[in-house]
């Protein structure tokens, strides 16, 4: 415009022409010196989008844009989760942890910051993975810890698992209600701490792992296979398990006979045990004549389909309220998993 008296709509136009290459005809006659400044106008764009385009490889590479993305949406996934697991650390432990929860489809989130954890997640295929400090406060918020059924942690140093029990204590004062947390300790002292800070079960892996070998020894299966229970209680008929339960006031059982509940006609399950009240002894394959009262423990083996009525089979004024709910109010959330049923 200053040098050649271009209008103003004109010079807009063969400068954006000019800057993207496309090379149409000059719209007016172009001085010596308008040749120099549209030189000095194509090197200096070229040199602009060369530089922009090296600064987006930059972002895309360096700061692992593709995984920002993917870590948003895995957290946008999360808040739709409900009564799904948050797994602090994805440690040799968790992983056969977060095998299991995926053959009883279980929803889970895994919270691991550390690039060899993650790297590992990644070629196990586990995508319900955030990136995020698994011993912060905001890291369980964007886990969806609302929601969640409990917190798992396998960590092998065990100030680690004091860490994530005691922040889940935290929360769960924020929350409003108790959270179920799971995790492990290297020997008796660290359990007792675990259990003192607030832990629902600790568990001595070395102790688990002695147990189980002290069982194989005792009772050989004979073929070299595991044993039929040990199937079982490690997942490998994933149709099959075991549920414990504890009869609360207002159940249907309470009051009657094995043989008067009718589990087995009514579900197809089978009651295998019951521990009574304040009693530490389990009574394996009980009389069906015997009762079952308040308070009671009861062990029910079954399919995954069966075991999942059972909640509704054992208080059906809770579903009888849902639909009551959903009469009212047909947009609110479903409601979570009745606390009677724990693993």
């Amino acid at each position: 415009m200053i040098i050649d008296d271009y209008p103003f709509l004109d010079a807009v136009y063969q400068t954006v022409f000019t800057l993207t290459t496309v090379g149409y005809q000059e719209t007016h006659p172009i001085s010596q010196q308008g040749r120099l400044f549209v030189i000095v106008l194509i090197l200096g764009g070229v040199g602009v989008w060369s530089y922009a385009i090296a600064v987006s490889i930059n972002v895309v590479v360096t700061h692992d844009l593709l995984g920002k993305i993917r870590d948003t949406f895995m957290e946008s996934r999360a808040r739709k989760f409900k009564n799904h697991f948050i797994i602090a650390g994805y440690t040799d432990i968790t992983r056969q942890v977060v095998r299991s929860l995926l053959r009883q489809g279980i929803p889970y989130v895994v919270l691991d910051d550390d690039t060899s954890r993650v790297n590992q997640a990644d070629e196990d295929g586990i995508v319900e993975i955030l990136p995020l400090n698994p011993f912060l406060n905001d890291s369980f918020r964007r886990a969806n810890i609302l929601q969640a059924r409990g917190i798992v942690a396998a960590f092998h140093d065990d100030s680690d698992n004091i860490t994530v029990v005691v922040t889940g204590k935290i929360l769960e004062e924020e929350i409003k209600r108790p959270i179920t947390i799971i995790t492990v300790a290297g020997h008796q002292e660290s359990r007792e701490k675990l259990q003192k800070v607030g832990a629902t079960t600790v568990i001595l892996p070395n102790e688990l792992i002695g147990q189980r070998i002290s069982a194989m020894a005792i009772h050989p299966s004979g073929n070299g296979e595991s044993s039929f229970l040990d199937r079982i209680a490690f997942g490998e008929f994933l149709n099959l398990d075991i549920r414990d339960i504890t009869v609360k006031k207002g159940s249907t059982i309470s009051g009657l006979t094995i043989r008067e509940t009718n589990i087995r006609r009514d579900l197809g399950a089978h009651i295998l045990g019951i521990q009574r009240r304040n009693q530490r002894r389990l009574i394996l394959m009980p009389n069906p004549d015997m009762h079952i009262h308040t308070g009671d423990r009861v062990l029910i083996m079954g399919t995954l389909a069966q075991l999942h009525k059972l909640p509704k089979y054992l208080h059906p004024e809770l579903d009888r309220e849902q639909e009551e709910v959903d009469e009212e109010e047909p947009d609110e959330r479903e409601p979570e998993i009745d606390s009677v049923i724990q693993h």
